[in-house]
């Protein structure tokens, strides 16, 4: 049985420039090479989770210059049919990436900060109890939806990131899961060691809620029932970019929750799921299929 994922998640364009240098005041500088690529945290966790096998809508907004992520989502399986559109432009970014590998990034919301309640309440409406209602900080109406799918009985899923004034309206006891890199953990909570942090999330959260914390090449940490589970990370041979990697994770790692595949085997589906991602190039384009997660883990099973 799968249960739905409902992602209320950002949708952006991002226009990535190679440029010699950062652009500096009255300069006009001539980029190395231009690529337009699908963004957003929640478009990549959808991704992630419809190539996981999850039953996955995404909610959220666009202008009219960002019909083709629709497309995108389509493509891997979401159900887009709850993405509306405004008279705004899409959210976009626009990414200097320097001889360094450096970058420098202005961000504008666009379509993302437009949503309305109503936007909020046709996301919401005919789901399942039980449904996994996911959101970020890359959007507005963060606490409203929060606060109007645990009404509904919704399972309540929450990924801080980017870390903002939002965080300070998010009640801890109506979450479910909890899911923070290692960053976003010591905002939280205001501790630096990876235990103190899991143990600190936890405290008042609902009896038998979730907090996992990522830790990159040191793997996952996970309080659940009182219970702490230690992750590891699968060997990188090469690591080429690892900007979509968390987002895989907490894809894969939903994805399989919501196929009640035990914690501790969901929590290693995603492990193996974000170190394929981070050996390949760009975001969305780098979140393996489950096929290829499988193999991994396969392949790691029997020592080659």
């Amino acid at each position: 049985m799968r249960t739905p994922i409902l992602n209320l998640g950002s949708l952006n364009i991002d226009h990535v420039y190679k440029v010699p240098h950062f652009v500096r005041p009255g300069e006009t500088l001539s980029a190395e090479s231009y690529v337009c690529n699908p963004g957003g945290k929640g478009l990549n966790q959808s991704i992630a989770a419809a190539r996981a096998g999850a039953k996955v809508i995404h909610a959220g907004a666009i202008g009219q210059d960002g019909v083709f992520l629709k497309d995108i989502l389509l493509d891997a399986g979401v159900d887009t049919t709850r993405i509306v559109t405004r008279n705004v432009a899409t959210g976009h970014a626009l990414i200097q990436v320097n001889a360094d590998s450096e970058n420098a990034i202005v961000l504008h919301g666009g379509a993302n900060l437009a949503l309305t309640p109503g936007d909020a309440d046709a996301a919401l409406a005919d789901l399942p109890p039980g449904t996994i209602a996911l959101t970020q900080n890359e959007t507005n109406l963060t606490v409203e939806f929060l606060h109007k799918a645990k009404r509904r009985g919704l399972t309540i899923a929450w990924n801080p990131a980017p870390i903002n004034d939002t965080c300070e309206n998010v009640p801890r006891d109506i979450l479910d899961i909890l899911i923070v890199n290692q960053v976003e953990g010591q905002a939280l909570s205001g501790e630096s060691e990876p235990d103190a942090i899991v143990r600190s999330l936890s405290e008042g959260m609902k009896p038998g809620a979730t907090v996992t914390l990522t830790l990159g090449k040191q793997g996952s940490l996970t309080m659940s029932m009182g219970r702490m589970l230690r992750t590891p990370a699968f060997p990188v041979p090469h690591a080429v970019d690892t900007t979509a990697a968390g987002d895989t994770f907490i894809g894969y790692l939903l994805a399989g929750l919501s196929q009640q595949t035990p914690l501790a085997e969901a929590l290693v589906q995603a492990s193996a799921a974000s170190a394929l991602c981070v050996q390949k190039a760009g975001a969305a384009s780098s979140i393996p299929l489950a096929a290829e997660t499988r193999a991994l883990r396969n392949s790691d099973r029997s020592g080659n």
